[in-house]
């Protein structure tokens, strides 16, 4: 069976002065693959930064609303980059012949869990058009989204 990992999907990553570049076209990817997992009857599991002080804080912890995750599915909590640093997510997800990574941050959180569960031995796999980032070094959001994903490849990471 394939899971559904959404990373970082937090309301501090949309609002005020952290407030990313095409959250909206995120968000919409998003819920398209939420409700694709749905449909197909797959799990959804919800991992949440939690940065004390930052923009992950407070009323910046939540998941957007927009994504409205439902009651029963898994929310895991995690304070480093890599989702798999909780052990719980990896415990979560035994068992799954496919893991496909969607979320924030592109070059932060979504490499670090791919990679991190890619070293598990984990089937993870990352939806190449469903996560995001801000821009840096020079270049815009969505050229470091697209040098992650071939970073990502590369290095065996499988995209969707």
């Amino acid at each position: 069976m394939t899971a559904l990992v959404v990373i970082d999907t937090q309301v501090g990553a949309f609002t005020g002065e952290w407030a990313m570049p095409d959250g909206d076209a995120l968000i919409a990817a998003c819920q398209a693959a939420v409700a694709e997992a749905r449909r197909l009857g797959q799990r959804v599991l919800w991992v949440q930064h939690h940065e004390p002080g930052g923009p992950m804080d407070g009323a910046g912890f939540a998941i957007d609303p927009r994504l409205a995750p439902a009651g029963n599915e898994p929310r895991v909590v995690k304070t480093e980059p890599d989702a798999f640093s909780n052990a719980a997510l990896a415990a979560l997800l035994q068992g799954e012949d496919r893991i496909l990574l969607c979320g924030l941050q592109s070059d932060c959180c979504v490499r670090a869990t791919a990679l991190g569960g890619q070293a598990l031995g984990l089937p993870v796999a990352v939806l190449a058009h469903a996560h995001h980032t801000w821009p840096n070094e020079g270049r815009s959001a969505t050229e470091v989204r697209d040098a992650i994903n071939a970073e990502l490849h590369a290095a065996g990471v499988p995209l969707a």
